[in-house]
């Protein structure tokens, strides 16, 4: 369908106008798993639900893991760091929204998959994670545990203001952006599908309106 010359970038615009098949993921399509406790929680009992808010806080690293998997979508979210004086802390602010998780991956801190890396200066960052690999910039990208590859654009809001990300993964094609601006893209990724996690890394972080809809090939 595409000529050679096409870029991964123009190749994504033209399949996000044929997605399909938009749905909000609400409370039921997660469940929840922390470091100390790897078994399938309930989400509500692991993190709180509120004004149409995910509120990620505690002690413990988590994750936030979707029962289904999904190919060739388009993942968009928003997220913000919790400043609230109860849960501030002094550490560097860190999460990150992992994809491509294969169904038979081990539920651990963290899975194997991709993760667009939300963290302080660096959000926008692949972070490939249990032998994942992918071509950044036409170079190979070979994981041993994870592997942080530059970003194109920084373009992160205040702190205490929302963030959209947008992913979109096709066929082994990959791109992000962050608040509208192309931040990272790779292609020839060796994990093309499975679930999506949202990751608590001890950062209290906020999430909402979490959608994802079908790219298809026509």
């Amino acid at each position: 369908m595409f000529k050679k010359t096409l870029s991964p970038i123009i190749i994504l615009f033209i399949l996000s106008s044929c997605a399909v098949q938009q749905k909000n993921l609400e409370m039921d399509d997660w469940y929840a798993f922390t470091k100390a406790n790897t078994a399938q929680q309930k989400p509500s009992e692991i993190y709180e639900f509120k004004d149409g808010m995910i509120r990620m806080h505690g002690n413990d690293n988590s994750c936030l893991m979707t029962k289904k998997s999904y190919k060739n979508f388009e993942l968009e979210l928003e997220y913000r760091w919790n400043l609230e004086e109860q849960y501030k802390t002094t550490s560097t602010k860190n999460s990150g929204v992992m994809y491509n998780i294969p169904l038979d991956a081990s539920d651990k801190i963290w899975p194997k998959g991709i993760q667009f890396q939300i963290k302080e200066n660096t959000t926008g960052d692949f972070i490939f994670l249990d032998q994942v690999t992918a071509k950044v910039n036409g170079k190979l990208i070979e994981a041993g545990s994870s592997v942080v590859s530059p970003k194109f654009l920084a373009n992160e809001n205040p702190y205490g203001e929302w963030n959209s990300v947008i992913i979109m993964s096709f066929n082994g094609i990959i791109t992000q952006y962050l608040n509208g601006k192309l931040v990272n893209e790779c292609t020839e990724a060796s994990s093309t599908e499975g679930k999506i996690s949202l990751n608590y890394e001890r950062s209290p972080i906020d999430f909402r309106d979490i959608k994802i809809k079908g790219i298809k090939n026509e």
